[in-house]
Formats: structure tokens, C-alpha cells, sequence
């Protein structure tokens, strides 16, 4: 045999290992790239417990008055007035380019063990002319008395990626506890408790998602929450 037909096979041989490597070559330098994910959390508790509140001729008061008007974008607000009262506002907000966007709000609440005596007591309560004419995302609590808890939440993923997932996960818990209501005085002069909560010409005209909690007495609880996905 011709050594010039001996070396065709091996020539084919070598051109074909030549073509695989370059296209494996081709392949290691051009590698897909990872899913990328954001992730967004707030976490937060409130606890009340083991309080003793003894109220005699007391009055509470807790407006809010032409106030959070023509707002925009995301708006918490707590406005409080007497004994061991708690709020919060927790605001979890995603957004970019990632695969995955994520924005979680976890919330927790307890209200227990706690003793309220009121005698001729007023609690008050109100919103007037407020929160109208904005645009976004509102929530208010107004609370008036003992032991009141306010919670407003808001989760928002907004992103140009695959998927995502807005979550608010709250618990709230009321047990145990005592309240006494008394009238004070005698005869003409009696002075009874008193609870009066109002929402007066308020959040109107408003675009977007309002909450509100207006509470007036003793124990209450309250949440607000909001969870937006956007892709």
C-alpha cells in the first residue's frame, strides 16, 4: 500500500477530533448563566401582657386631623393616646431585573394577662378630613384607650423577570385578659364610660389601595396589610 493511502484515514480521523474540540471549546466559554433571585424581608413582633391599668375620670383622645392629603407612593401612619398601646409600620419592597423577586412582610401580635379598670372614663377616636386626593397606598390606625395594637403592613415584588412572589403573613392573639367599665359618681352627677370612634370625610378621592383601623376602648387589635406581585 502507498504510504500517501495510509495517511487519508488518519487525516479524517484528525480533521474529525479537531471539529469536536473546537466545538467543545465553543461551548466551555459560553456557559448559561445562573438564575438570579432578590429577596426582600421584614420581620417584626409586637407582645403585651402582664399589664395593670386603672383609669378614674380619665379621657383619651387620638385624631387625625387634615392631615395625609394628596400623598403618593406608600403611607403608614399610627396615631395612639392612653396606656400600652403599640403600632408599627413595616414595608417590604422588591424590584429589579432578577429571575426570581421576592417581598415578604411577617407580622405577629399577642395581647393577653392584661387588667383594665375604668371608672367614668372617654375614650376618643376619630379621622377627619384626611387621607383624600392621593394616589399609592395608605393605611392608618387610630386608636384611643388601653392596650390597643396597630399593625400596617405592605409587600411589594415588582420586576422584568420570570416570577415572584409577594407575602404577609400576620397573627394576632387576644387572650386573658379583664375589663372592668364603672360609672363614677351618684344620681345626676354619674359619669358612665365612654367609647365613641368616628371616620369623618376622609379618604376620598383616593387612587391605589386605603386600610384603615379607628379603634376607641381597651385590647383592640388591628392590622392593615397589603401584599402587590407585578411582572
Amino acid at each position: 500500500m502507498k504510504p500517501t493511502m495510509a495517511l487519508k484515514p488518519l487525516a479524517f480521523a484528525l480533521a474529525a477530533l479537531m471539529a469536536v474540540a473546537a466545538q467543545a471549546g465553543e461551548t466551555y466559554h459560553h456557559p448559561q448563566p445562573a438564575p438570579t433571585t432578590l429577596a426582600v424581608t421584614a420581620n417584626d413582633g409586637q407582645s403585651n401582657h402582664g399589664n395593670v391599668v386603672l383609669n378614674d375620670k380619665t379621657k383619651n383622645n387620638a385624631s387625625v386631623n387634615d392631615s395625609l392629603n394628596n400623598y403618593s407612593g406608600v403611607v403608614g401612619n399610627n396615631t395612639l393616646s392612653g396606656d400600652n398601646n403599640q403600632g408599627k409600620n413595616d414595608v417590604a419592597i422588591g424590584s429589579g431585573d432578577a429571575d426570581f423577586v421576592f417581598a415578604t412582610v411577617n407580622s405577629a401580635q399577642s395581647n393577653s394577662g392584661n387588667l383594665v379598670i375604668n371608672g367614668g372614663t372617654k375614650n376618643n377616636a376619630s379621622v377627619n378630613d384626611s387621607g383624600n386626593y392621593g394616589s399609592g397606598i395608605i393605611q392608618s390606625t387610630v386608636a384611643s384607650g388601653t392596650s390597643n395594637q396597630g399593625s400596617n403592613s405592605t409587600a411589594i415584588a415588582s420586576g422584568n423577570g420570570n416570577a415572584g412572589g409577594a407575602t404577609v403573613n400576620a397573627v394576632q392573639d387576644v387572650s386573658g385578659n379583664l375589663s372592668v367599665n364603672l360609672s363614677s359618681g351618684h344620681g345626676w352627677s354619674t359619669k358612665p364610660v365612654t367609647n365613641n370612634a368616628s371616620v369623618n370625610s376622609s379618604f376620598n378621592h383616593a387612587s391605589g389601595i386605603v386600610g384603615s383601623n379607628t379603634l376607641s376602648g381597651s385590647n383592640n387589635q388591628a392590622q392593615n396589610n397589603v401584599a402587590v406581585t407585578r411582572f
